[in-house]
């Protein structure tokens, strides 16, 4: 029988109309409330246990449903728990950081991203706005909500939340993605505007935020990565990776440490256009120049991300005139180093740019020309690149895993295509030398399982639970409009561009929508799928492949 004290229980929990939640201390039952701050939080009084306790979910006052493990006696108020998950908060080992932060990073200190938990996000909107942005995928619909973000030690309700789907291809998706954006003066620790990534394509659910722990661990600019439980008008949406979205206040908190300062011009790199708005033309935002006509970059393949807030081009004649370099960039001359750094970072271009090729980022610039930025820096009056929306990594893949394997990154797919950054690039011998050595050093100090597996572990132990309930989540969407003549009007798989493959692509349209990956296969490999192999796999595969292309040899 519980006795003693009384302390407070917490825990977040979805039930049926007809049922209510309470928790047995002791196998005693108490009865817990809807908080006032989310009706998906619970709270109560009860008496601090001696054996243990367990939540359950209530019918008529009796138990109908109840945890099927006994949690530790506690004696203090507990924190917001998570109903059905065996652990609160866990020990998450980190990547080394391997190469120094690049000058230009300014980050902010934020909470944002929690390491060692999952918190939890609930949306409360109108449910006939919603079923219409679900249903018009094509176009961009807003949903205004109120939002509350949960996590162990804190709740925090934000009004007035603007949410819209994410992506091109993943609208289509039963579990689709979106970008959040808080009204002015309020933030989620410091950031205004956030994407929740339904990582849909990756049965790991961990390459996304495997990528840019290593962009981290090698110094590049980018967003950070965290899991967090989603949820809209008390049902279960499932997992998400919670990432920034690289619009203000982003560049200044990356490069400005949270303070006001001059922002450049932010381009974002969008390959082919927006496929599902119908037929797009067959140039792409490889870097390419056009000409001397800024509109001539205004066709759907670049977007402005982000508009300056000093005097300058509010279009796109800085990008034209970046392309226009490239096309006359020098190799060979005693000063071709100096003019690239003159209008490059080259060192933040060269780390990215070793980072999808060790990472096989199939979206990055070099096999599809997209999600990357260019990032105009005033202070220096030189581009910055950025990744972004990076879940098809670590063997995810459109392309011949074989081809990505070879260790000889002149063949690796979209080489072939003379991505004018990329090859122009490669021309120059200082630049060339310094890609060459960190694809060895990378592979040697980072890019390995001794480095990497105990990361990998953790996460993999950390969501194991969330993706079983991720992935017993019924879904049901409302029939998307204009789903038939967009898809239609877009590319088929054999009309894409090299160097997608057709049955390549057909093999990951049909894996994420029939296919049953198991966590463990996804992430140690095989998984019998030709766009997929184990995250384990790839990095012992590539990491090893890249070595002995260059005779050096694998850590010991």
């Amino acid at each position: 029988m519980a006795s003693g004290r009384n302390i407070t229980y917490s825990v977040i929990i979805t039930v049926e109309s007809q049922q209510s939640v309470g928790v047995l201390v002791d196998n005693t039952l108490f009865p817990l409330s809807p908080s006032s701050d989310c009706p998906i939080l619970f709270t109560g009084d009860a008496p601090e246990s001696n054996e243990g306790y367990k939540y359950a979910k209530l019918n008529n006052g009796q138990v109908e449903e109840e945890e099927q493990f006994v949690r530790a006696p506690i004696h203090e108020n507990t924190p917001n728990e998570f109903y059905n998950r065996t652990w609160n908060s866990t020990n998450v080992a980190k990547l080394p950081s391997v190469l120094p932060p690049l000058p230009i990073i300014d980050r902010i200190e934020s909470n944002l991203h929690v390491d060692n938990q999952i918190p939890t996000i609930h949306f409360s909107a109108n449910q006939d706005e919603l079923d219409w942005m679900h249903t018009d995928v094509v176009n961009t619909v807003k949903v205004h909500a109120d939002m509350t973000y949960i996590s162990l030690n804190d709740v925090k309700t934000i009004k007035g939340v603007e949410i819209k789907l994410s992506g091109r291809g993943s609208r289509l998706q039963l579990k689709v993605s979106y970008n959040v954006k808080i009204p002015k003066k309020d933030s989620l620790s410091g950031y205004r505007r956030l994407k929740l990534r339904g990582l849909v394509i990756d049965p790991s659910y961990i390459r996304e935020h495997l990528t840019y722990d290593f962009m981290k661990s090698v110094g590049l600019p980018s967003t950070e990565s965290s899991f967090v439980r989603v949820f809209i008008n008390n049902k279960p949406s499932g997992l998400y990776g919670m990432i920034e979205n690289y619009k203000n206040p982003w560049i200044k908190n990356e490069f400005g440490g949270g303070k006001r300062n001059d922002q450049g011009i932010l381009y974002q790199g969008m390959a082919l256009g927006n496929m599902l708005k119908g037929p797009v033309s067959y140039a792409c935002s490889d870097l390419g120049y056009r000409g001397a006509d800024q509109e001539l970059y205004a066709d759907g393949t670049y977007r402005i991300k982000q508009e300056p807030n000093i005097d300058g081009p509010k279009d796109y004649t800085q990008l034209m005139e970046l392309t226009k370099f490239l096309a006359e960039a020098p190799s060979t001359s005693v000063d071709a180093l100096q003019l690239w750094q003159k209008h490059i970072d080259t060192e933040c271009f060269v780390r990215s740019m070793v980072a999808e090729i060790l990472l096989g980022l199939i979206d990055g610039y070099i096999t599809f020309v997209d999600n990357y930025y260019l990032y105009f820096n005033p202070q220096d009056q030189r581009f910055v690149y950025l990744p972004s929306d990076v879940d098809g990594s670590f063997g995810c893949t459109t392309v011949k895993l074989s081809d990505m394997w070879s260790g000889n990154y002149r063949t690796y797919p979209g080489m072939e295509l003379n991505r004018p950054l990329v090859q122009k690039m490669l021309e120059v011998p200082e630049l060339k030398q310094r890609f060459e050595h960190l694809l060895v050093e990378l592979c040697e100090k980072l890019f390995n399982l001794d480095v990497m597996n105990q990361r990998i572990d953790d996460l993999v132990n950390m969501i194991r639970e969330d993706v079983a309930w991720d992935k017993s989540i019924v879904r049901s969407r409302p029939v998307p409009k204009k789903k038939e003549s967009a898809t239609s009007n877009s590319f088929k798989n054999e009309d894409l561009p090299p160097p997608f493959v057709p049955e390549v692509l057909a093999d990951l349209v049909v894996r994420t929508t029939k296919s049953k990956i198991s966590l463990d296969d996804a992430v140690n490999g095989p998984t019998g799928h030709i766009s997929l192999s184990g995250v384990k796999e790839w990095i012992d595969r590539q990491s090893k492949a890249t070595l002995a292309h260059f005779n050096a040899s694998a850590p010991k």
